[in-house]
């Protein structure tokens, strides 16, 4: 017989207790015109990845100029902050649901080795952040040549 935890069966109490979290919550949703964001969420999303040369971070950050960008690396720690302006509704029109976040916003990474802060690299496109952070040379792994007589 397979164990199956009480937990599962929509008849115990803890169930029907999340259940009415859960319904208040979309009603209080309801009721504010969708302006809860998801709760936990970091702002801009990252991805990133380590290369023998050193590493990529990608940053998503729609509705995002270049201009309102800013990324400082400081020791092993860089950071990517900015600001998002709130769209601005057309005369007589009233939020019906606001997903979206507006304002300051700042995220940090600590990078697994230190950076060539001169060499890094970023580039902007399509509201995609694309940062090149280059190890120091000390850093980069170097081929040992071995002399035989």
């Amino acid at each position: 017989m397979i164990w199956r935890s009480a937990y599962r069966s929509p008849l115990h109490p803890a169930n029907a207790w999340w259940n009415e979290v859960r319904r208040q919550n979309r009603r209080m949703d309801h009721l504010l015109g969708g302006t809860r964001g998801p709760i936990g969420r970091e702002f801009p999303l990252l991805n990133a990845w380590v290369g023998e040369e050193g590493l990529v971070v990608v940053a998503e950050v729609p509705g995002v100029t270049a201009d309102d960008l800013a990324i400082t690396v400081d020791g092993r720690n860089l950071t990517l902050s900015g600001s998002r302006q709130e769209a601005e509704l057309p005369e007589g029109a009233r939020q019906y649901r606001r997903e979206r976040s507006s304002g300051e916003f700042s995220r940090s990474l600590e990078l697994p080795f230190d950076v060539d802060v001169e060499a890094v690299k970023a580039t902007f496109l399509d509201g995609v952040l694309e940062i090149e952070l280059p190890k120091v040379a000390e850093e980069k792994p170097r081929k040992i040549t071995i002399n035989s007589n």
